[in-house]
């Protein structure tokens, strides 16, 4: 059983480090318990009520990814991600327009699943396939054939990587990323998407779906692993099965077990515009705000890790039903977690991705 952290711990890590320090029910109690409250000149948001009353905020606007002028930070700008107010409810009912039924995307991603494992024999790291298969299959489902639908996941992955936030930031790739927008949006074009905001709503499902569906399948693979090292793994109701002391869960279960108490997304960034009450406090203008949305948790309906309000993920039922295909697929050919690798995760400050997962034929 994990131990909460001292507060005093949870105090001295940098905000931007938090989602990354521990698995998360060592410190959402605490976080919890602390409430919303000023982190080394950081706002964080935390608990079922405060972080509704902020993702519902129209005080609270969201942060862009900090880039340098260019194409694909023009892109991305476009996305209904990374705004607020009219452009953001006109651009949001693009995606949710565009977004392709949820059974189809299951039937890809069994395909694609199965594609990867072909051939495979021996131990082998399932994140490079678990950061790919996601925009490769909703590509496919958004109508672009494989071949064009594989570049759109790699030149995803290239744009995720030059604009999405690390600790500490990487190395300059304007260049490489502005090339990789530009090869999206013509590919987009290619299916009709034409015009900058609709090109930008196609990119955008792939975009966001990258990272976070990864981080979802991986961790959803270590889930009840034993033999793990370092900062391990979450240990899942139904672990002890092999042993007779529980009934195993089912892929879909896990996953649902991984969004409530491992989730991918643990917080999401805000910038206060005007003075906001947020709780028991007044978040001044200015102020950079963490809204810890996993610690929101409340056990039931949309998973925590979604969000809620206006930027509510609108493909929470493709990124698991994507998740669940995998999970299932991979444990139908045999594969689970190889014993006695370290759980190592990217040095992201909102998303919890292993930085690999080594799987064996049991």
């Amino acid at each position: 059983m994990w131990t909460d952290l001292p507060v005093e711990q949870l105090a001295a890590t940098p905000v931007g480090e938090i989602a990354t320090t521990a698995p998360p029910q060592r410190w959402h109690g605490p976080l919890r318990q602390l409430g919303t409250h000023c982190h080394q000149g950081a706002w964080v948001v935390c608990g079922p009520r405060d972080v509704a009353q902020a993702l519902a905020s129209p005080a609270l606007g969201v942060v862009p990814p900090a880039a340098p002028d260019g194409p694909a930070a023009r892109l991305v700008a476009r996305m209904a991600r990374f705004c607020d107010g009219a452009d953001h409810r006109r651009r949001r009912d693009l995606v949710t327009g565009l977004l392709p039924p949820v059974a189809e995307v299951v039937t890809i991603a069994g395909a694609r699943a199965n594609h990867y494992l072909r051939r495979r024999v021996a131990v082998f790291d399932i994140m490079p396939m678990a950061r790919v298969l996601p925009a490769e299959v909703l590509a496919r489902a958004l109508g672009l054939p494989p071949p064009e639908a594989d570049r759109a996941a790699a030149l995803t992955g290239e744009l995720c990587d030059a604009l999405t936030a690390f600790l500490p930031p990487g190395k300059e790739t304007g260049g490489a990323a502005d090339a990789a927008a530009a090869e999206l949006v013509a590919l987009m074009a290619s299916l009709g998407h034409r015009g900058q905001e609709r090109a930008a709503a196609a990119v955008s499902i792939l975009f966001q779906a990258r990272d976070a569906t990864a981080a979802l399948i991986g961790t959803t693979v270590l889930t009840g692993t034993t033999g793990l090292t370092g900062t391990g793994a979450l240990a899942a109701p139904g672990a002890g099965a092999a042993n007779g002391s529980a009934s195993p869960m089912t892929a879909a279960q896990r996953v649902d077990h991984v969004l409530r108490r491992d989730a991918p997304v643990q917080c999401t960034r805000r910038t206060a515009l005007a003075d906001t009450r947020v709780g028991e406090v007044v978040v001044p203008a200015g102020a950079p705000v963490w809204v810890f949305v996993a610690t929101a948790e409340r056990g039931t309906g949309t998973p925590a890790t979604f969000g809620s309000g206006a930027h509510a993920c609108p493909a929470a039922a493709h990124a698991a039903a994507i998740a669940r295909q995998v999970v299932t697929v991979l444990e139908a050919d045999g594969w689970r977690p190889a014993g006695g690798q370290r759980v190592e995760y990217e040095p992201r400050p909102n998303v919890r991705i292993p930085v690999r997962v080594l799987v064996s034929r049991s």
